[in-house]
């Protein structure tokens, strides 16, 4: 058995396993550094996008988007430079502050001249992206950050740009997309690294170049590292995720962002805002998967960054971030331990259940506050605590379990253990009862004095529990110098009386072989017949009783074998019940000893008597 203080230990020593494992999950930061669990982080920040809602749609951005209604009316496909310049001209009389065309305008094309013309009336961004490796170099500008801090890299892609007719005229910003490990896009690159025919230069996000476009005064400026980084748009300051990345914080789904079709162009409100000008229509298949929405256009991608900067409105996860997933990690690790630990199982699933739920709620109130926090790490560290305290609880009750079952047969454990309310059928049952206790012992003991009688009765009931066990009987109860033995429990057998009288030949055989055996005699007492099993006691303390006037008989029988100077004496009910067991009765040298009146009983009956078992004298 462990003791209460060793039990404690165990548990001090599991929780701070359960810690330092938390700790390692929040370092590995699973949702951020791992494929699968990127993209299953994704899903939980998909969750959480749900449960806030849709926002309110931002004032200080727009979309021009060519849809299928607008290529329609064109009858062409893609659109002409011709409709871009005719974008460029609208928005130039309603007084927007930026355009960014989120196209790759590559070769010359017809109209080319009227839309570099457009576009030199106007503060616009046309995209870059990246071209095949083995692609030529081109004579483009550098991008527009006014400082940048990052480690140089290695084999930059080739940039590819607007044709020649329309460099110089416009500052470049990057349309790469970026998705994650499910596909998803949930964030865009703040810069991308690209090699011109000027050496290497990082380029901002189409979104990012459309604000410097619209406020000169602003300045970009990026610090980027291995691990983190950051953005300064002015005096608006963007942590970069793990990535080098800007996480999108969405509006809602497509079509949230004001849009208007080209093919309503004179119904666009324009005025004051940074106009984004995509292509929507089902041929570009520039659609993607998102929080909201699961066909969300490219375009829109680029405005809701631009409307996150303008709003202030960001989704956080950066350096700063990891610190407070540690300590979430931490935190949902040791309140899970605790929960599931708890020692009544409904109790503990209860609590662990409370805890998950506040967890839920402190990851949605986080993100509704602009914290992108891992909900992996956090989720993957409850169940770490939980599992380690119900694990703990678990053994903890196997150890108590087996401790109790010490103090009863292991053929009544499982049955007791298992049961909601442990009991037995009301019905009487037949079973054999027998009582053994030890000759002369009270004088022995008066010799022995407290510490060598506890050893002498250890030794006593030891030996009876190694004669009954093969012979699965069991041991109702000890009492000092006496022991209680029931054969036919938890159901009765035909063997039952057999099985009897060949545990008194294995108790006196093993009593005689003994070497510490003080030499002291035995008597048994036995009679057979319904008995009651039952539970009693209160409602936190209860104990397993045998009753009935088959138990009385038994113990009387004993006391008549002591006066009668005999080793065994037993009922004729008990050696009646068949052939063989009267048999084997007489071999063992029982001889009737005609009917008695026992005390305390009116009924005579018939009683067997006799010595110790042949070869087995004291």
């Amino acid at each position: 058995m462990v003791a209460g203080g060793g039990f404690r230990r165990e548990r001090r020593i599991t929780g701070v396993i359960v810690m330092l494992l938390s700790l390692l999950i929040a370092i590995w930061h699973p949702g951020d550094r791992s494929t699968f669990w990127q993209g299953v982080e994704g899903r939980l920040l998909d969750a959480r996008f749900l449960w806030r809602g849709p926002l309110a749609p931002p004032e200080g951005v727009a979309i021009i988007a060519f849809d299928d209604a607008a290529m329609s009316q064109l009858e062409t496909f893609p659109p002409p430079r011709s409709a871009l310049a005719e974008v460029l001209s609208v928005a130039t009389d309603a007084g927007v502050t930026a355009v960014a065309l989120d196209f790759l305008l590559i070769g010359s094309r017809a109209g080319d001249k009227d839309l570099a013309k457009a576009l030199a009336g106007i503060n616009a961004v046309l995209g870059v992206a990246e071209a095949p490796a083995e692609a030529a170099l081109q004579d483009l500008k550098g991008g527009g950050f006014a400082v940048v801090i990052a480690p140089e890299m290695d084999n930059p892609l080739p940039a590819l740009g607007p044709a020649e007719a329309l460099r110089g005229v416009a500052t470049l910003g990057h349309v790469n997309l970026r998705h994650d490990s499910d596909g998803a896009a949930r964030r865009l690159g703040a810069a991308q690294y690209l090699a011109t025919e000027d050496g290497n230069a990082w380029y901002p996000s189409l979104a990012l170049a459309a604000m410097k476009a619209s406020d000169a005064k602003l300045d970009l400026q990026l610090r980027l590292s291995q691990t983190s980084g950051r953005l300064s748009v002015g005096e608006t300051g963007i942590a970069l995720d793990g990535q080098g990345a800007i996480p999108l914080n969405f509006y809602g789904p497509a079509g949230t962002i004001p849009t208007y079709s080209f093919a309503e162009l004179g119904d666009a409100d324009l005025q004051g805002k940074v106009l984004f000008v995509g292509a929507t229509a089902t041929g570009f298949g520039d659609r993607h998967a998102t929080s909201y929405d699961a066909t969300f256009p490219g375009v829109e991608l680029h405005a809701t960054l631009a409307a996150n900067v303008i709003e202030q409105r960001f989704l956080r996860r950066g350096a700063f971030t990891w610190v407070w997933d540690v300590a979430l990690a931490l935190t949902a690790s040791t309140f899970g331990f605790f929960a599931a630990k708890v020692d009544r199982p409904w109790l503990g699933a209860l609590a662990t259940a409370t805890v998950s739920i506040a967890l839920a709620i402190v990851l949605q109130a986080t993100f509704v506050a602009g914290w992108w926090l891992d909900g992996v790490t956090a989720i993957f560290s409850l169940l770490l605590g939980a599992s380690a305290g119900a694990g703990l609880r678990l053994v903890q009750h196997r150890r108590r379990a087996a401790n109790l079952a010490l103090y009863q047969s292991p053929l009544l454990v499982e049955r007791l253990a298992d049961a909601t309310d442990p009991h037995f059928d009301a019905l009487a049952r037949p079973a054999v009862v027998l009582f053994v206790d030890v000759a002369n012992f009270t004088a022995h003991s008066e010799r022995l004095g407290p510490a060598g009688t506890a050893d002498f009765l250890r030794l006593f009931h030891g030996l009876v529990e190694q004669s009954l066990e093969p012979l699965n009987g069991i041991i109702a109860h000890f009492a000092g110098d006496g022991a209680m033995v029931v054969f036919g429990l938890p159901e009765p057998g035909p063997d039952d009386t057999i099985r009897a009288l060949r545990f008194i030949e294995a108790l006196y055989a093993t009593v005689g072989t003994s070497s510490d055996w003080p030499g002291l005699g035995l008597r048994v007492g036995g009679h057979a017949g319904p008995v009651q099993t039952s539970v009693i006691g209160g409602k936190r303390h209860k104990q397993l009783a045998v009753s009935g006037d088959v138990v009385n008989t038994a113990s009387r029988l004993q006391d008549f074998a002591k006066s009668q100077s005999a080793a065994i004496a037993l009922s004729s009910a008990l050696l009646n019940s068949n052939p063989e067991t009267l048999d084997r009765a007489e071999k063992m040298g029982l001889r009737p000893a005609g009917q008695h009146t026992l005390r305390g009983r009116i009924e005579p009956i018939e009683i067997w008597t006799g010595p110790p078992p042949v070869a087995v004298q004291f």
